[in-house]
């Protein structure tokens, strides 16, 4: 499926994901993918190396499964 990232606000939740003693686990939830990507980096930068920030998430509101997964933003 592809997905357009410039869709309209609310359409899509992009949820950045981490790894954590052998855990998969979320750290940043946004409307955009540059606002989940930079709450992402802030996490990992404040856990000191504990959560290694591997990739983002995106969920079509309403939606249970995840639609697509996009690599973290350089």
């Amino acid at each position: 499926m592809s997905i357009n990232i410039q869709s309209a606000l609310g359409e899509y939740l992009f949820l950045a994901m981490g790894e954590c003693n052998g855990h998969k686990v979320v750290m940043g939830i946004g409307y955009t993918l540059e606002y989940a990507d930079k709450k992402a980096k802030q996490f990992e930068l404040s856990s000191g190396g504990t959560v290694k920030y591997i990739d983002i998430s995106v969920i079509k509101t309403g939606d249970k499964e995840k639609c697509k997964t996009l690599e973290k933003l350089k």
